[in-house]
């Protein structure tokens, strides 16, 4: 073998292999094939936000109006409220493999407060 065939494989494989990421990283990425939460607040869209990635969301309306939304190790909930009726924190957690099962499926609501919770599956987005 030449030293010309060892640098045109040796190239080949170096684009072979950034192709390669390269299409793992956009599909993980950009094609929805990730779970995200979607938070609205008075209908208008405040956050979105991976199923994946662990947070703590405070939504703080002013006139003591305090949601805090918590995304961890793939589930989200409301945390707490400070509306009296406390119904969205009952809701509980929802999940990629709970949404079926739930009372209001993909969703949690505050209404006193006007929050809402999405849960949208990659997997429905895709289907």
């Amino acid at each position: 073998m030449k030293k010309r065939d060892i640098v045109i494989i040796a190239a080949v494989l170096v684009v072979a292999f950034a192709a390669f990421m390269a299409a793992n990283l956009f599909q993980s990425r950009g094609s929805g094939l990730e779970d995200f939460v979607y938070i609205y607040v008075n209908d208008a869209l405040y956050e979105a936000d991976p199923l994946s990635e662990d947070k703590l969301i405070e939504i703080d309306q002013g006139s003591g109006m305090v949601n805090h939304i918590q995304i961890k190790d793939g589930k989200v909930y409301m945390a707490d409220s400070t509306c009296e009726n406390q119904d969205c924190v009952e809701q509980g957690t929802m999940t990629e493999d709970n949404v079926d099962t739930r009372p209001m499926r993909n969703w949690i609501v505050c209404l006193p407060n006007g929050i809402s919770i999405e849960l949208r599956l990659a997997s429905e987005e895709t289907a």
